[in-house]
């Protein structure tokens, strides 16, 4: 069986108003408890023994670490998280005994006025030592997930020389920053602010990778070398001393990694593939039902590639897995489009 692994949205709700996601948030109402249990219940008896917790903010819900040891005694072999570091201080301990193997953390910026202004509130600080607590009380291993823009792009050696600082430190590599390329993919891109935003902020992947090159020899690894990896993300090594990715998909043209992830969304909804226009509603069935819908979900995933090798990964209505529908679609080539006729042109959907 392919290794799958269930990347489930635990709730939508997130403390923090990203001018590039989704800054209004979401009033969508997150499924149930005995849902969610129910759930984790269904795909390991499907083989799953892997689970990656998002939303949102996952650890906006107080619940989460619950869940997680609910996860562990079920017998999940790894658990891994992308939270936005706001909560992380308060919360290492609880979650190194839930069983937590590995985190993402989204940080855009060491620049303490330009993280307010990115994400709304001040804590750079906060993050910052959940960072460091992480890195005393875990083995885990760290990612650091810095979006790049135009404004912080002279920042992106900042954080390889942050990453090597703190693998000197604790004596081997804890931290990997992976660079992902400002693209249209939340529900703040289809409103025309958010479109302008994104056009005054957009780089390539030739922006990012001139930016790395600045400290040396880069060589390209096999993703398959790093714990968890992406198969949409290529990973590089730097003078082989620190090893970075890169999330490009705007350059790439959003192309498929043929992934498996079983996704599910906050609100109830599963499904094997972002591009896929109809999702399941998983959520207020019974657990056999449960089980029966992911085991036909992960039957038919080979059918999916094999029907569809062009399949994107984007979706129309932009952030609809993590927040919901918000009753408005783009294509992808809207927004090249936007590009090709200048700056100040957004589309109005």
């Amino acid at each position: 069986m392919e290794d799958w692994h269930l990347r489930f949205g635990i709730t939508s709700n997130c403390n923090f108003r990203c001018k590039y996601c989704n800054s209004h948030n979401s009033i969508a109402k997150d499924m149930s408890d005995k849902d969610m249990k129910e759930i984790l219940e269904a795909a390991i008896t499907n083989g799953v023994k892997r689970v990656h917790w998002t939303g949102g903010e996952p650890l906006f819900k107080n619940t989460i670490c619950e869940f997680m040891k609910y996860a562990k005694d079920l017998g999940y072999e790894e658990q891994s998280m992308t939270t936005n570091g706001f909560f992380l201080e308060d919360k290492v301990e609880e979650l190194r005994k839930s069983g937590i193997s590995r985190i993402n953390i989204s940080l855009d910026t060491m620049d303490r006025n330009k993280f307010k202004d990115i994400v709304g509130i001040d804590a750079l600080d906060k993050v910052q030592k959940g960072i460091e607590k992480m890195l005393e009380k875990t083995d885990c291993l760290i990612k650091i997930n810095m979006v790049v823009m135009k404004d912080n792009i002279k920042e992106v050696t900042d954080f390889i020389h942050y990453a090597i600082e703190k693998n000197q430190i604790y004596g081997k590599e804890r931290i990997i920053v992976r660079f992902l390329q400002f693209f249209p993919c939340n529900p703040n891109q289809l409103e025309q602010d958010g479109q302008n935003f994104w056009m005054k902020e957009y780089i390539t992947e030739a922006d990012i990778l001139k930016e790395i090159e600045k400290l040396g020899e880069v060589k390209e690894i096999a993703r398959e070398k790093i714990s968890g990896d992406n198969p949409s993300m290529n990973y590089y090594r730097i003078n082989d001393t620190i090893t970075v990715g890169i999330l490009a998909m705007f350059s790439w043209k959003y192309p498929c990694g043929s992934c498996h992830k079983l996704r599910i969304s906050p609100q109830g909804n599963a499904t094997i593939c972002l591009n896929d226009k109809e999702t399941v509603k998983i959520s207020n069935t019974s657990l056999e039902e449960k089980i029966e819908i992911i085991k036909q979900l992960m039957e038919r995933r080979e059918t999916v590639i094999a029907k569809n090798t062009e399949r994107k990964h984007f979706r129309n209505n932009l952030g609809e897995f993590r927040f919901g529908k918000n009753g408005k679609e783009a294509q992808i080539e809207d927004f090249y489009e936007m590009l090709r006729r200048g700056k100040g042109r957004a589309c109005n959907f």
